[in-house]
């Protein structure tokens, strides 16, 4: 993913943290005048109906002219804009357009924005197994916060933004970097629908960013310090059995393996299911 469009408040808050790091170029698209560069401003509305029946579709095919593919759609599901990411998605299809949806925490939404949030997910899902968008990225603002544990008021959003935006940076660079070792495999093509997850080598409990129904791939990514490749005898096995630990007659799981210059390890993964999501 090059290109990062964010949409609305949340999705342009997110697309602000990839935009610190060199491979990424944002975009931001909000009914609120926002000061970053490459900005579209479109017309406040009331309702999901009138923000997709009135989105400015000239406007904004000049304003894609310089979206690079593939490109991430980012959108978060209590915003009533999300009403326009179908017609985003439109103009986007020759960009080979990836969705990223944040589930908020359903117990502070009311019963309107619930049903919004409800059918946007759900049509964005079904674009998904069709093949109009590559993948839909899901995460639970929830799931974020338990990942983190206690998380101050103030800046709470940022907290969640900056584990999210790092953890998915991570993931991007090793998907296209060689490994020293791997066993990956592929993926089955109809895995469309993804989370991200997080955890410690020693350890076989999985921080996910959202609970995925139904896994069909798992790819965990190691990025291990290059003394302890070097050096530690057992840590072969232990990858290795961490490995097996997830793996089953339904669950397809592979790693890959890279050397890095960090003082810790990390271990990320990468989780697909071909099925609906609730």
């Amino acid at each position: 993913m090059e290109t990062i469009i964010g949409l609305g408040n949340a999705g342009c808050n997110i697309a602000k943290f990839f935009s610190q790091y060199p491979q990424y170029e944002s975009f931001y698209i909000d009914s609120e005048a926002r000061e970053e560069e490459n900005s579209l401003k479109i017309p406040k509305r009331t309702s999901h109906e009138k923000y997709e029946s009135s989105f400015p579709v000239r406007k904004a095919e000049e304003f894609f002219k310089k979206v690079k593919k593939p490109c991430l759609l980012i959108v978060g599901g209590s915003g009533t804009i999300s009403g326009c990411s179908l017609r985003i998605l439109e103009l986007l299809k020759k960009k080979k357009p990836h969705v990223l949806y944040v589930k908020p925490d359903q117990s502070t939404l009311s019963a309107e924005r619930k049903l919004q949030d409800s059918a946007v997910y759900g049509v964005l899902q079904e674009y998904a197994r069709s093949g109009l968008i590559e993948r839909m990225f899901i995460v639970d603002n929830m799931k974020l916060e338990e990942a983190l544990g206690d998380v101050p008021i103030i800046n709470y959003y940022n907290n969640l933004n900056h584990l999210l935006v790092s953890t998915m940076h991570m993931t991007n660079i090793y998907s296209n970097t060689k490994a020293i070792e791997s066993s990956f495999f592929g993926l089955h093509e109809t895995s469309r629908i993804s989370t991200f997850g997080m955890m410690k080598l020693d350890s076989t409990q999985e921080n996910l960013f959202f609970d995925l129904e139904s896994p069909r791939d798992k790819t965990i990514f190691y990025a291990i310090n290059k003394e302890s490749l070097e050096n530690d005898g057992s840590l072969f096995r232990k990858i290795k059995q961490q490995v097996k630990h997830f793996a089953d007659e339904n669950l397809n799981v592979s790693y890959k393996i890279f050397s890095t210059t960090y003082d810790d390890d990390y271990v990320y993964s990468m989780n697909y299911s071909s099925f609906i999501q609730k």
